[in-house]
């Protein structure tokens, strides 16, 4: 190979390293998230499945709540108020709990996207009061979790869950 082709092909290979780090010192896009398979979205799923049970439950004495959050989870109560450390996540859990058989948290229509850090997520929740003595079944509160999702050792994991309580609207006021 001859001296002006080594040249050229090492200039071309500086200027594309010196605009990727410009376009990247500049703000460009980061490169897409990762895409997630069909059985990451099913293990996804099925965490925030077995996270209704274990809030309602209070299973192992908390201990299963907390298993649910990567080591540096986070849960965020509806004043932004983050839990953290298992202890912590399992005491939460039995504060909340119900008792074995209590059922109040429906969770529903889950979106997963994927993220640079793993996935994020979205789902409704609905309240409900059912099979208290001689109160009436009702609805007693909802609004939404977002979730930011971890792939850990032990698989998929929140690292955070915020709740964020449905608003109503002000009255209106009539003259």
């Amino acid at each position: 190979m001859s001296k002006w082709k080594i040249l050229v092909a090492l200039a071309l290979s500086v200027g594309i390293l010196a605009g990727t780090a410009l376009a990247q010192k500049r703000g460009a896009p980061a490169a897409k998230a990762p895409a997630l398979t069909a059985l990451d979205y099913l293990e996804i799923r099925q965490l925030v499945a077995r996270y209704a049970y274990a809030v309602d439950t209070g299973a192992d004495n908390g201990a299963v709540y907390a298993s649910l959050f990567a080591p540096d989870g986070a849960f965020l109560d509806r004043t932004g108020r983050a839990t953290t450390g298992a202890e912590n996540l399992a005491a939460l859990a039995r504060r909340n709990t119900r008792g074995q058989q209590s059922a109040f948290h429906f969770i529903m229509n889950h979106v997963i996207e994927p993220s640079a850090e793993g996935a994020v997520g979205k789902e409704y929740l609905v309240q409900l009061r059912m099979g208290e003595g001689e109160r009436p079944n009702e609805i007693f509160g909802g609004g939404h979790y977002e979730d930011v999702y971890v792939r850990t050792p032990d698989g998929w994991r929140f690292k955070q869950r915020q709740f964020l309580p449905s608003q109503r609207p002000a009255p209106r006021q009539t003259k």
